[in-house]
């Protein structure tokens, strides 16, 4: 075995907390190779001193160390004591003091300790004072003063009083008037004159003052009377002066140069009673409306129903009238309403009015007079305490598409059957209907063909497509969802721009549109609505003009004495096409060209020698145009002419020259 000697210093070193150390038995060591027994370790333990001055440390006999005890500390030494202070001395006795007679001061000196400290004298005898002097009296002067003067003081001078003169009274008469003349020593001093008599007081208002507050108030004050307020006139809980005001519903207002007027209807402009009109701007058909302002009217206009109203040919209307052209197209003149009363009331109850038109009493024969309406409200009585904006804007405009609707030629209560646009009715005899997006436009007549007399404005969009019968075009047809055609999101190669829409030659003809090169019998599977039916740009019924009816137009504008604002020389008809220059979209360029200079048209036609141009009217002043080609890609506006029954379709024309490249 292999074992672990624990050396004695090993075991000093644990001595410092005087802890014994004994020493442990060694561990077995490792079997070795021969090797030596290990011995035992030796334990430590503590002895004392013989002379008891500490203890050794003994481990395995032998000493390793010494802890002696503590010494007791020297004495130390007394301190030494400090000197004894000197003795004071004594303090002497303080000396006496006295006083001594000394006649050479007529005192005394007082000594203190056998020295002078100080004199003592006796006071002297005072003398005797002088005798007293009296005062002096002057002798009198002229006017009876005297002066007296006493010693040490100023003079005093006194005046003496003189005897008073006596007054008396004496009755005296002077122009009917008695009275008492007052004497003082011979002189008149005043004159005390008796008082009339008073005049008896009178009965009534005399004898009370009245006070105007200005504000509608007298204060009436009768003698001692406590005051009484009269109140002119009462608006409200308000008093006030009928003279200066006038009261509506409990308000007062200004008199006008001293006269009232109706609020709300009328307002005071420098004096003058004028009429107050709500203002409302329309779009061209009064479809929309928007509230400007309400202010006085001019010398063009009239308050007609609250709304500013322009003069027809210079004159007001009633409240069953509208202004209409002439038949001349031009001259404004004024026109009934559909006389059927009824109607009417209906119609301005849509703004909260009731109408004045009568309605004729039962078994009343044409002709005979009509009592006024028996409404208890006139037509601004419900408006008389509101502000005029009372009228709802979208109320405004329904109620003129309604009077719009029941205009003579149009109305349902007249001989014609009316046209309908949707909701909206139309004259078939100006105007037709694309039923695609139920707009209307105007048309003119040339040459017994019908014109349209505005701009195309149709967003036109191809119908989507569907292919699953095959790669042939022909065999194509429409998608429908719920017996509804589906079309697609962006309009065909058209583009609106300012307000007005481009074509290109291909969207005017409908182009790439399936339905044109499908069958009738496709056509007719398919039981499209009549407005899905409708191929190329152009409403149904019409179409583009062809070459030669561009070219007719064309040579009667330029030939006409008011050119294309009046292609009819009579005098009692003006056929006006309405030539807007708007000139062309530039599709490349994505921007317009020849704006306010030219007009460009397109034609059905398309020219034979180059497929990639087609044939339109160009337009240079009322009475410059010409026929020319142009490339079909750019975008042109577009006038359709109506499509004559049972018509064949018009042979393309030749095109002229001159015409745009892109």
């Amino acid at each position: 075995m292999h074992y672990t000697k624990l050396s004695v210093a090993g075991c000093a070193a644990l001595m410092f907390g005087l802890i014994a150390c004994s020493g442990e038995d060694g561990k077995d060591g490792v079997n070795g190779v021969n090797g030596l027994n290990g011995a035992d370790g030796a334990s430590c333990e503590v002895k004392s001193l013989k002379d008891e001055s500490g203890y050794k440390v003994l481990c395995g006999g032998d000493s390793v160390g010494v802890l002696l005890n503590g010494k007791t500390g020297a004495t130390g030494k007394q301190g030494i004591a400090g000197a004894t202070g000197a003795k004071g001395d004594t303090g002497k006795t303080g000396a006496s003091c006295e006083v001594k007679e000394n006649k050479d001061i007529n005192g005394y000196d007082v000594l203190c300790g056998g020295s002078k400290v100080g004199t003592l004298k006796n006071g002297t005898n005072g003398t005797n004072g002088a005798d007293g002097v009296s005062c002096s009296l002057s002798t009198p002067a002229d006017d009876g003063s005297v002066t007296v003067t006493c010693p040490n003081s100023s003079p005093v001078t006194i005046k003496q009083g003189k005897d008073g003169t006596n007054c008396s009274g004496t009755t005296v008469t002077k122009d009917g008037r008695k009275g008492v003349e007052i004497a003082c020593g011979g002189s008149i001093v005043d004159t005390l004159w008796n008082g009339s008599n008073g005049s008896d007081g009178t009965s009534g208002s005399a004898g009370c003052i009245s006070a105007d507050d200005g504000n509608g108030i007298v204060t009436v004050t009768c003698g001692d009377a406590t005051p009484i307020k009269i109140t002119k006139a009462v608006c409200g809980a308000d008093a006030f002066d009928p003279d200066k005001k006038f009261c509506v519903l409990g308000k007062t207002y200004d008199l006008c140069k001293g006269k009232a007027y109706v609020v709300n209807r009328e307002f005071c402009n420098d004096g003058v009673v004028a009429e107050l009109c709500s203002e409302f701007k329309f779009n061209k058909t009064k479809t929309t409306a928007q509230f400007v302002t309400y202010r006085a009217t001019t010398k063009d206009e009239f308050c007609w129903n609250g709304i500013v109203t322009p003069k027809c040919g210079g004159k007001e209307f009633d409240e069953n009238e509208y202004c209409g052209k002439a038949y001349d197209g031009v001259t404004d003149s004024i026109y009934k309403y559909c006389d059927k009363p009824s109607k009417l009331e209906d119609i301005y109850d849509v703004i909260g009015l009731a109408s004045v038109v009568a309605e004729p009493e039962e078994g009343a024969e044409e002709g005979d007079a009509v009592a006024p309406s028996s409404s208890s409200q006139s037509f601004f009585g419900n408006l008389i305490g509101k502000p005029l904006t009372h009228y709802n804007e979208e109320k405004l405009v329904e109620f003129f598409t309604k009077l719009g609707n029941i205009q003579s030629g149009v109305t349902e209560c007249g001989i014609e059957t009316p046209e309908k646009c949707g909701s909206k009715v139309y004259n078939a005899k100006k105007q037709f209907c694309d039923i695609r997006d139920e707009r209307l436009y105007k048309f003119v007549t040339i040459d017994g063909r019908r014109w349209m007399a505005e701009n195309l404005a149709f967003e036109y969009k191809l119908p989507q497509i569907d292919s699953s019968e095959g790669s042939d075009p022909a065999l194509w047809s429409v998608v429908q969802v719920g017996g509804k055609v589906q079309y697609e999101k962006d309009a065909f190669e058209s583009f609106e721009k300012n307000g007005t829409r481009y074509y290109t030659w291909n969207a005017a003809m409908g182009n790439g549109d399936v339905r044109k090169i499908m069958s009738e019998d496709a056509i007719a599977a398919l039981k499209l609505n009549p407005k899905d039916e409708v191929v190329g740009a152009c409403p149904d019924g019409w179409r583009l003009p062809n070459s030669d009816e561009l070219n007719a137009l064309s040579l009667k504008a330029n030939a006409a004495e008011h050119g294309f604002e009046d292609l009819d020389d009579a005098e009692d008809v003006t056929v006006n096409f309405n030539v807007e220059f708007l000139g062309f979209y530039n599709v490349n360029t994505k921007d317009v060209v020849d704006a306010n200079e030219a007009a460009y048209f397109w034609s059905e036609t398309p020219v034979e020698e180059d497929e990639r141009q087609a044939v339109n009217l160009l337009v240079t002043g009322k009475d410059q145009s010409v026929v020319n080609t142009s490339n079909k890609v750019f975008a042109f506006t577009i006038r359709c002419i109506e499509n004559l029954p049972n018509e064949d379709e018009p042979e393309g024309g030749e095109g002229g020259e001159g015409g745009l490249e892109p």
